[in-house]
């Protein structure tokens, strides 16, 4: 009797002790998974971001302890050019903390990707490749917009606005050209015949009249500041560029570029090239690429070509925009460091490289990204409407506290 009580005694013990474990289980199965420790393994912690685990085995290749295989949930880059950099460096990231101190190779046969993680003695990662290059995710971004690159449209216009030609036959030497009566400045620009159209200059030549809904004569071919979108696509053809941010569209010509959004007409001078300041600019790329001396190259970058767009320098960050030159500059941020070339660039890249050379044989020298995407001119007519409005709104929150 009594050794059927402790049998009993110890089958109660034995019961309340799975209860507790299953409870715990389930506890720890529903907690909120807030650092690397509440995950019991790697496989947990990759299926837990989303992704397959697939196994785990000694690396094949020297210098690297473990191989990790899996099957990530999205490809490298999609079809419309976006990256899935972030869901990527994610679990690149949890991984790599879980196997601190463990090189190790994360491997995704199917999409053709294998990644490196190694550490240093003190479990620092000292080296991050993505098949073996350390700027993977620039450099797909810069093989894709190759791959789409076609070169952009140039239309033809017939000029109706006496004024823009008289502009463009006085090649936009601002101080050539009757522009009527200066009424007032706004910013960078002056505004002329009761706010009928509005011009900035930048050096000697007009960089960008802006003809506004005052503005009553008819531009190009027949259309005016008020005519709507689709009867300008109707005349035009199908725009070269769009800004859907800003209900803008484009289009390319000899002579200008011209921007509409059925309230105003925005024309730009046209792309700015001359050969011999081109292989100047190339070679002080590769002295940068070579001393990494920015204040000698920002110094000498700005005695070639004065003419930027925008210019920004605050303590050690330093940003300089080159629309009609087709590039952009960004200095002293912690990454994306470098030289920006958009789709209207031309020229030489470095002493040895031209943009040519990037598209046929996609290579990208140091320090150096592209937006092939997308027209710098465009990107200074949508920065421009940008301020407007941000102007407009604090005038009207001005006037509405007076």
């Amino acid at each position: 009797m009594k050794k059927k009580r402790i049998l009993i005694i110890l089958a109660v013990i034995i019961i309340l002790i799975a209860i507790i474990f299953i409870v715990r289980s389930i506890i720890n199965a529903n907690k909120p998974k807030e650092t690397i420790d509440d995950f019991s393994s790697v496989k947990e912690l990759i299926e837990y971001d989303g992704h397959e685990y697939l196994g785990m085995k000694n690396s094949e290749e020297e210098g690297f302890e473990k191989d990790i295989y899996i099957k990530f949930s999205k490809p490298p880059i999609n079809d419309d050019g976006t990256t899935n950099e972030g869901l990527y460096e994610v679990v690149i990231n949890h991984v790599a903390r879980k196997m601190k101190g463990q090189n190790f190779r994360l491997i995704d046969a199917d999409k053709n990707i294998v990644i490196k993680i190694q550490y240093n003695e003190n479990e620092e990662i000292n080296l991050y490749t993505i098949n073996d290059d350390a700027k993977y995710w620039e450099h797909i971004k810069t093989y894709y917009q190759i791959d789409e690159y076609e070169g952009e449209k140039v239309s033809s216009f017939t000029i109706t606005s006496s004024l823009l030609a008289n502009i463009i036959n006085n090649n936009w030497i601002y101080n050539n050209i009757n522009l009527g009566n200066r009424e007032s400045t706004e910013g960078d620009y002056e505004i002329y015949e009761n706010g009928d159209y509005k011009v900035r200059k930048i050096g000697q030549k007009i960089y960008n009249i802006v003809f506004t809904k005052n503005y009553q004569q008819e531009i190009i071919n027949g259309i005016s500041t008020s005519t709507d979108i689709e009867t300008v696509e109707n005349i035009l053809g199908e725009p070269t560029y769009k800004d859907d941010n800003y209900d803008i569209i484009g289009y390319k010509c000899e002579y200008f570029y011209i921007f509409l959004n059925g309230k105003e007409i925005s024309i730009y001078h046209p792309d700015e090239y001359n050969e011999e300041d081109s292989k100047e600019f190339g070679t002080l790329v590769t002295e940068l690429n070579k001393t990494g001396d920015i204040d000698t190259f920002f110094n000498k970058l700005t005695d070639l070509y004065p003419d930027y767009g925008y210019y920004s320098s605050n303590n050690n960050y330093v940003d300089i925009v080159y629309p009609l030159r087709g590039f952009s500059v960004k200095m002293g941020y912690p990454s994306g460091n470098g030289i920006v070339l958009y789709s209207n660039f031309q020229g030489w890249i470095t002493e040895d490289l031209k943009i040519e050379d990037l598209i046929d044989e996609k290579k990208l020298p140091a320090n150096v990204y592209t937006r092939l995407d997308r027209n710098l001119i465009l990107e200074a007519e949508a920065e421009r409407i940008s301020n407007e409005m941000y102007l407009d709104s604090g005038e009207e929150e001005d006037g509405g506290e007076l």
